[in-house]
């Protein structure tokens, strides 16, 4: 019997918000594990994930990285000084930097990075972003980019902007796609009968463009019905400057419900018991809460830009988010018809079933044996382009 590939994967992100980053993090580990011929040694920071404090099937390692450290310019510090020694102590095979960045410039093991996106590149849209932020940003990625002996990416979308961004090549880099649960059986039955909401999930920076969520919702109150509701993770403090000047000129009665931070479960339930969700991001790198959605079957409203539209494909509506009156159209035509909604929930959780955990983990364990076999060039099962089904 092969002995198990030991791999340490970067799990700092996991102090804070829970995020799309977050959660490949802990579903792929999970899967790699259940899928045998993995050991994973999780990196942490000076907070263990919870779920993960006591688990005996993964190693976890803290480190006296803290929250504050996030922050670009104190996390490259760290990982100049630390994050080698770090490593070589845990006596693993092969290091996974899962967080845009991350390999140190003298890492003792052979090393796959995973880029989420490359959003921060140019600061985020309301140009509120340091300089400084910008080039340690920069810095980081364009080294650990050379450094590693892979470059997984979480879309094609985002495969294309490191190559044109970062001269990367090409085949160092595999596309390895996001996956979503399916729907538990135990909240199916909501789907039958959903409750007449409008569900947006995901953080509150300027790109996520929730205040063009407001405009549209503004538009669709006006334009057919004011009783139809919003609701929202997060809260209104939680706001980028952009989106809390639209919700303050919301009328004091507008339907509009934050949720704060749902647990997994939680999640699950407004996904299942929505009429639609509506995202209308100006830039995402995978797009995670559209696929979550379909796997729920939660008909989509989504922006027709950046990656959205390769996760959707033509198992949601693509509108444009600049227009809010013909997002509003859109919600109508598909709010107005039952038979649509179930059309569009059906070809949701069809094209969801072609983006799984399992997949991503078979596609990953993949990726690690390459490397550690030495091969500098993508195996034949790298190579080979992900294949996602329609739902036709």
């Amino acid at each position: 019997m092969d002995k198990p590939i030991r791999v340490m994967m970067d799990a700092r992100m996991l102090m804070g918000r829970f995020s799309g980053v977050a959660r490949f993090v802990t579903r792929l580990a999970e899967e790699l594990v259940q899928g045998g011929g993995i050991e994973i040694v999780a990196l942490c920071g000076d907070e263990s994930y919870e779920p993960w404090a006591n688990v005996s099937h993964m190693e976890v390692v803290r480190t006296k990285f803290k929250r504050p450290m996030r922050a670009v310019p104190r996390r490259v510090l760290w990982e100049a000084t630390k994050l080698s020694s770090v490593i070589a102590e845990s006596r693993v095979d092969l290091f996974h930097a899962t967080w845009n960045f991350g390999i140190p410039s003298r890492c003792p093991v052979p090393s796959v990075l995973t880029i989420h996106d490359l959003i921060p590149w140019s600061g985020e849209k309301d140009g509120h972003t340091p300089v400084s932020f910008i080039l340690a940003y920069r810095h980081a990625v364009k080294n650990s980019v050379k450094r590693a002996a892979r470059i997984t990416t979480v879309s094609e979308t985002v495969r294309h902007q490191v190559l044109a961004k970062l001269s990367a090549d090409d085949d160092k880099i595999v596309t390895v796609f996001n996956g979503a649960d399916p729907m538990a059986e135990e909240i199916s039955h909501l789907r039958q009968n959903p409750e007449y909401f409008a569900l947006y999930v995901g953080g509150h920076e300027a790109r996520k463009n929730v205040a063009g969520v407001f405009r549209a919702m503004q538009a669709y109150w006006s334009q057919y019905d004011p009783t139809f509701e919003l609701r929202l993770t997060g809260s209104p403090e939680g706001l980028s400057g952009e989106a809390a000047q639209e919700y303050k000129k919301l009328p004091q009665d507008a339907p509009v419900r934050f949720l704060g931070d749902p647990i997994d479960d939680e999640l699950a339930q407004q996904y299942a018991s929505a009429t639609l969700l509506l995202m209308l991001s100006h830039e995402e790198g995978f797009g995670l809460p559209v696929l979550e959605a379909m796997a729920h079957g939660c008909p989509v409203v989504a922006a027709n830009q950046s990656s959205l539209p390769e996760v959707v494909g033509d198992a949601g509506l693509l509108v444009n988010p600049k227009h809010p009156s013909g997002v509003a159209d859109s919600m109508h035509w598909l709010i107005g018809d039952t038979q649509r909604q179930e059309e569009y929930a059906t070809r949701g959780i069809r094209r969801a079933a072609a983006f799984s955990w399992n997949l991503a983990a078979t596609r990953m364990r993949e990726v690690y044996k390459s490397v550690l076999s030495g091969g500098h060039r993508k195996s034949s099962s790298e190579r080979a382009e992900p294949q996602l089904s329609t739902s036709e």
